[in-house]
């Protein structure tokens, strides 16, 4: 069972991280460990209006000061030599997303953002686009840069890569499948994982500077 596609975050992932999110909690008020979307999808009137004007505000930030992550073209050309389809699944609006996109001249076969449905963590947007793929949501590959996607890939079935920067792993990184640190090792997870699960053997776990590590099946 080979990889048919991959699904990107952008914030992060595909664009340098730029966006500071703990800044935009503290200006909305709501607490550390809520997340921002759900809150907004909870409050009425004036209240959302100020949530939602801010979070705007920052992303239209983001947009303007949005720049590749290293690796990133190169990743999608190659994913493109080999006919595997890519989706950018991003927390964003569509109107941010599309712009960042549009920036830095990028090309997905899927893009959601967060007016699309129910967003990261929920598993229904990678369900939607391995039905659009006819894929199997284990034979797609998730990489983000934070537990949101990792959460998301987990609630769907579905095998994640986590990229890193800087020191230390994350507690809710090991929950991942892969850890990286440079985005172009996707490409080896893609060559040297899809044979494995094809025989059904162990799944790999990318190992930070160790190369692929071959380890057991995960509980």
């Amino acid at each position: 069972m080979a990889i048919k596609g991959i699904i990107f975050d952008m914030d992060g992932t595909i664009t340098a991280p730029n966006l500071d999110f703990v800044g935009i909690k503290e200006q909305a008020g709501i607490a550390d460990d809520v997340d921002i979307l759900d809150y907004l999808r909870a409050v009425t009137g004036a209240e959302y209006e100020h949530i939602h004007t801010l979070l705007m505000r920052f992303e239209e930030g983001g947009v303007a000061n949005a720049k590749l992550n290293r690796g990133v073209r190169a990743l999608l050309n190659a994913l493109a030599r080999q006919g595997i389809p890519t989706a950018l699944l991003a927390r964003n609006s569509r109107r941010s997303t599309d712009a960042v996109c549009r920036k830095l001249k990028l090309k997905f076969d899927v893009t959601i953002t967060r007016e699309d449905g129910p967003h990261k963590p929920s598993p229904e947007p990678i369900w939607w686009i391995a039905r659009r793929w006819k894929a199997n949501p284990q034979e797609l590959l998730m990489v983000g840069d934070y537990k949101w996607d990792v959460h998301c890939a987990r609630n769907a079935g579905t095998p994640s890569a986590v990229l890193i920067s800087g020191s230390g792993v994350p507690d809710w990184a090991r929950e991942a499948e892969f850890v990286i640190d440079r985005l172009v090792e996707v490409i080896d997870i893609v060559d040297d994982v899809g044979p494995v699960l094809s025989r059904g053997g162990p799944i790999s776990r990318h190992v930070r500077g160790c190369g692929l590590q071959r380890i057991g099946a995960k509980t």
